[in-house]
Order: structure tokens, then sequence, then C-alpha cells
């Protein structure tokens, strides 16, 4: 699988990466997961070719990255790993997991990570949300001086703005950027990605294909009792609509022997600004599946075509 530059790290990346989110779900969250079909899917990724796994701790409260620390084990030379920092562990279900981006948090939490990771380095670390309540500046310090010392190779953010981008870049080097970024939720294209693409950031946006929405695999019947339960894009005639686009994205996919996801993968991967985008999984079927969403080329009059229905069914609401 070919690489592209993550913005001026020095760091190669697949065209696509693995994200790990639902390898430490709950039940509640994504369904049944089994560790060893995790720890599987992973080892195919980098079979495939992938190098960018994605983790946080937040996933799982841990177990997200001990999964992927247990998988990389052996093989740590094949992987660009990029976790997170910035989200603690709530001490309650019903509690949003705080947010702390100070330098004493981001420094203890680089540590735990490395720990689960079972390595001495994360290549990509990013700040999970931003935190109003800590100046950028201090945990840009605290992230320029873990870079310094090796801890880390890249700094990212994710679900920042370009203001707040701009502000953090006052203070150190901002290597990528991980937004919410599919044909869903268009919002990065009209300033994120034109911003990263005229400052050399790369972009990994994360969900490209909208909680499994853009795969194909639901119909008008289905219910849902995981994350997707409270979505809007998955209730009422939002969803029929969001069914109906994704049946003329089928048209277009059978006429390269593809499947739906893996059209809309690889419109995304070639979206301009876009560097790689992540994608998650939970078994290897699902990687294989990924990872033949890149290495060819969509037509020109069928981007245009896409295009169009993607305006269209934005402005139907």
């Amino acid at each position: 699988m070919d690489r592209r530059q993550l913005g001026q790290s020095g760091l190669e990346v697949s065209l696509i990466g693995l994200g790990t989110w639902a390898m430490g779900a709950t039940v509640e969250t994504w369904g049944h997961v089994d560790d060893r079909e995790s720890i599987a899917a992973i080892h195919q990724a980098l079979d495939s070719g992938i190098n960018l796994i994605d983790t946080a701790p937040i996933y799982g409260l841990g177990h997200s990255e001990t999964v992927v620390g247990k998988a990389i084990t052996g093989r740590r030379d094949e992987v660009v790993l990029a976790t997170k920092c910035g989200l603690l562990f709530p001490q309650s279900k019903d509690q949003l997991p705080p947010r702390n981006l100070s330098r004493e948090s981001v420094v203890r939490e680089c540590e735990q990570s490395l720990r689960r990771l079972q390595t001495d380095y994360i290549d990509l670390y990013q700040c999970h949300w931003p935190d109003p309540e800590t100046d950028i500046r201090e945990t840009m310090e605290a992230l320029v001086e873990l870079l310094r010392v090796g801890k880390i190779r890249a700094i990212g953010v994710s679900n920042f703005s370009c203001q707040q981008i701009s502000v953090a870049r006052e203070y150190g080097p901002v290597h990528c950027l991980q937004p919410p970024f599919s044909m869903l939720h268009y919002r990065a294209a009209e300033d994120l990605l034109p911003y990263c693409l005229d400052n050399e950031i790369a972009v990994v946006p994360y969900s490209p294909l909208a909680k499994g929405l853009l795969t194909g695999k639901f119909k008008a019947e289905d219910t849902f009792e995981d994350v997707r339960a409270h979505d809007p894009e998955f209730l009422g005639d939002r969803f029929l609509r969001n069914l109906k686009l994704v049946a003329t994205l089928k048209d277009i996919a059978v006429r390269y022997d593809k499947t739906v996801a893996q059209l809309v993968i690889n419109w995304t991967a070639s979206f301009p600004g876009v560097t790689s985008p992540i994608i998650g999984a939970k078994r290897p079927s699902q990687v294989i599946e990924n990872a033949g969403g890149v290495g060819w080329a969509l037509q020109d009059e069928d981007r245009l075509c896409i295009d169009q229905l993607l305006e269209e069914h934005r402005r139907a609401g």
C-alpha cells in the first residue's frame, strides 16, 4: 500500500489507517468484541500494508491501548502508533469523560499509555478534544517537551477548529489534525481541510464510514441498541434518506466491482487535503474489505456524479 507524508513530521503513513475504538468497547457501545479477533484484525492490517494504528485511552478505559500493545509486540517497527490525551476516565457511568490538557495530566497520561502500549515512544500523540480550562500554551509546552525527549515523534490535535490550531501553532508544531469527516459530515471540507493543506498539516479524519451507515449493510427496518441508537443519522426520515443515498452509491460501486464501503473509502482517501482516513474494524474480514478501498482510482465523471449526489443530499437536509 502506498504511503503519504504525515505533515512535516518526517513520518509516512499508509493511505488508510486502522481505528480501534470498537476494540476497547463494551457491548453497549459497539456490540460483542473478542480480543483475539481484535488482535487478528491488527495483524491483518499490518499484513495488508496499513501501518497507521489509531487508539486512545478512553476507548474501553485503557483496554483498546492494551489490546493494541499486545498485537504489535514484535512488530513495533511496522507501526505508526497514534494515541491521544486529554479525556480522563469518568468516575461513574453517568459522568462524561473530564477534559484535562494541563501539563501534569498530559505527561501522566503519556506515561500510562506507554505502559499499556508496551512501547518506549508514541509516533503521533494527539489532544483528543480542546480543554477550555487549560491555556493551550501549557499543553503545547508539555507536548514539545515530550517531543524533545523522544517519548513522542509528532504532535496532533483532534476536534480542534482552525482558530484553535492557529493558537496552538504559536507555541509549537502541529503535525496532524484528526477531525470528523465523511460524505454525511462534510463540514471539515469547508475550512479545516483547506487550512491544513495550506499549512502542510496532515489530516487523518475519523468516522469516514459514518459508524457503518455508509457500508451498505443496513436496511430500513433495522433498529439499534448500541452507540448508533441516539445518532440522528440512524433515526426516522433522515435514516431513510441516508439509505437512499447509499443505494445510489452502490450502483456506482458495482461498476468498479467494489463494495459501497470501498467506494466511500476511496472517495475519502483521495479527497484534497486528506492524508489517511481512520477506519474502524473489529475483525480481519473488515480490514480486508477496507484495504480494498484504495489502490484504484475513481473516474472523473463518477467523482463528479458523487459530488452532485452529496450536494443534493445536503440540500434535502
